[in-house]
């Protein structure tokens, strides 16, 4: 049995204040309120629908993240659906091993 070291990589440069500005943006459309896109506006705009509890407009960024851990904890985590995955295949990566003679 292969112990897996497990981790995590984010694939995705994050950058806080442009997160902001693009759930602004999103969130504006819903109160028609555009015009009121300001220096500065995003960060209380985004604070505001946190406390209204208007969460969907924080779904309207995403970013990407490679998650290392054992079949087990990955079936858990893609279970629910709260994204979208990509997992690597043990049926392609299974021969791959073999060829290699790293089979577990």
């Amino acid at each position: 049995m292969r112990i897996v070291d497990a981790g995590y990589e984010i694939l995705d440069p994050l950058n806080g204040e442009e997160i902001l500005k693009k759930i602004e943006r999103v969130a504006r459309v819903c109160y028609k309120s555009e015009d009121k896109i300001t220096e500065g506006s995003a960060e209380k705009m985004v604070r505001a629908l946190i406390k209204s509890n208007h969460m969907a407009m924080l779904e309207h960024y995403s970013f990407s993240v490679k998650f290392i851990c054992d079949r087990g904890v990955s079936h858990e985590i893609v279970r629910h659906r709260v994204a979208s995955y990509a997992q690597e295949s043990t049926r392609y990566c299974m021969d791959r091993l073999q060829l290699t003679g790293q089979i577990f």
